[in-house]
């Protein structure tokens, strides 16, 4: 059986209607303090995706605080915004070329600003490092910031994880996820689309969260059967600027940087 537990699809962020996620605001969903405070405006997910309307309102200032360091681990691991399109809270985030260039976007363009000839061969940008525990606890945070508030004591041992300083040792269950972005792409400006699934079954109980931000697309999986293994399935596309390519990570064993290679040639003339 497959249950909708959030369903927001909608075009334009800016102007989206505002969803709030819990209700109980006497003891916070992550710590369970009965004395803490909410003077802060918690996004279910974080604004450097462009969320801009969806709020958890029972997530207290000292919850809210420590997602904020998972969340700057989160922004090195995601592309860049010349690929993703994705405006954050401090806008759209610059990518620098070792020897003075910088590619960054805008609301309709692509912009390149360099010294001359720094882009007439191929570069690499490599974003800053980032730690693999801190990005995959900003995702699983997002799947459980988005639970209806009876549907979180489920997951009470797995946030005793997330807020903790512990890694993936401590964590028995798979950490897995898979990201995927397409070439750059001004068409699809401000879109957000988010979607958590509940499945269950006689032998599984698995919460699936899929969310696509412009022009970037992520898939969590979480599973409480620790030998679960993922499967993710490639979206169809009916030409090239509309194919996602995706990549299937295992937190566990991973990278701690990006690196995207840029070919500016110009090809040659037959």
């Amino acid at each position: 059986m497959k249950e909708i537990l959030v369903d927001h699809n909608q075009k334009n962020y800016c102007i989206y209607p505002r969803l709030e996620i819990g209700k109980n605001t006497s003891e916070c969903r992550f710590c369970k303090s009965n004395s803490a405070t909410y003077s802060n405006l918690s996004h279910s997910l974080p604004e450097l995706l462009g969320n801009k309307s969806i709020f958890t309102i029972n997530e207290c200032d000292s919850c809210n605080s420590i997602f904020s360091d998972f969340e700057n681990h989160l922004s090195r691991f995601i592309p860049p915004s010349f690929i993703t399109q994705i405006k954050g809270k401090k806008g759209y985030s610059n990518s620098f070329v070792k020897g003075g260039g910088r590619i960054f976007a805008t609301s309709n363009s692509i912009e390149i600003e360099s010294k001359p000839d720094i882009f007439s061969k191929e570069v690499i940008i490599s974003n800053q490092r980032f730690s693999n525990v801190k990005v995959y606890k900003a995702l699983l945070k997002c799947l459980i910031s988005l639970l209806p508030d009876q549907e979180v004591v489920i997951f009470n041992d797995v946030i005793k994880w997330l807020i903790s300083n512990k890694g993936f040792r401590d964590f028995k269950y798979p950490a897995l996820a898979s990201i995927g972005y397409r070439l750059p792409n001004l068409d699809n400006k401000e879109l957000l689309s988010v979607t958590l699934f509940k499945e269950r079954s006689k032998d599984k109980l698995r919460y699936v969260l899929s969310g696509k931000f412009n022009n970037l697309f992520l898939v969590l999986p979480f599973s409480f059967n620790f030998k679960e293994k993922a499967t993710f399935q490639t979206i169809p596309a009916r030409s090239e600027s509309e194919r996602f390519y995706f990549q299937e990570i295992d937190f566990k064993d991973y990278s701690t940087q990006h690196k995207f290679k840029l070919n500016f040639k110009q090809p040659h003339s037959q």
